[in-house]
């Protein structure tokens, strides 16, 4: 298992939701063997989970910079 050191805050942050935050608020059910999923666009990482049982869905969402500096950013790149 990678150390600390060799990962993103960002995995870091996704480990944490993936043991600590697979209890629905919805309907309580605790997906043990759910994990979240993450996706970035250059400007924010968005953070979501559905539940498997009633299909609620959670977000997080991290602002990381001005999102229309950022995207101009990206879009150049492509």
């Amino acid at each position: 298992m990678a150390s600390d050191r060799s990962r993103s805050p960002f995995e870091r942050l996704k480990e944490h939701y993936d043991h600590e935050e697979l209890v629905c608020p919805a309907c309580g059910f605790e997906d043990e063997d759910g994990a979240w999923d993450a996706e970035a666009d250059g400007a924010d990482i968005v953070y979501t989970h559905v539940c498997p049982r009633c299909g609620a869905e959670r977000e997080h969402t991290l602002e990381l910079s001005d999102r229309e500096t950022a995207l101009e950013h990206v879009e150049k790149r492509q």
